[in-house]
C-alpha cells in the first residue's frame, strides 16, 4: 500500500488520532481492540502525551488501513481518503 509507505515516518499527534476515530465512526474501544495498545496509553496519547514509537505505529497502521490519510500540512490533520465510487 503507497500510502502507508508515505506516512511512515510522519508524525502524528493524538489529535489526529482522535479526529480519525470521529470520521471512521469508531469508538476508543474499537480503536484499542484493533491496536493491542492499553486504554491508559490511548487516552494519554488523545490527550497529547508521549508513548512509545511502537505504539505509535500501531495505532496508525490501523487508522491507514480503514481508509484514513495523515495530512502534516500546515497543522496536522486527517481525512478520509477517497475511492474509486468516491467520484
Amino acid at each position: 500500500m503507497s500510502e502507508a509507505k508515505s506516512t511512515l515516518k510522519m508524525h502524528i499527534v493524538g489529535e489526529q488520532v482522535a479526529a480519525a476515530r470521529k470520521l471512521l465512526k469508531m469508538s476508543q474501544a474499537d480503536l484499542i481492540a484493533a491496536t493491542g495498545v492499553s486504554k491508559s496509553t490511548m487516552i494519554r496519547f488523545e490527550k497529547g502525551g508521549q508513548i512509545r514509537p511502537e505504539a505509535v505505529e500501531a495505532i496508525r497502521e490501523v487508522l491507514l488501513e480503514r481508509g484514513i490519510e495523515f495530512l502534516n500540512g500546515g497543522a496536522p490533520g486527517v481525512r478520509l481518503r477517497k475511492t474509486d465510487s468516491d467520484d
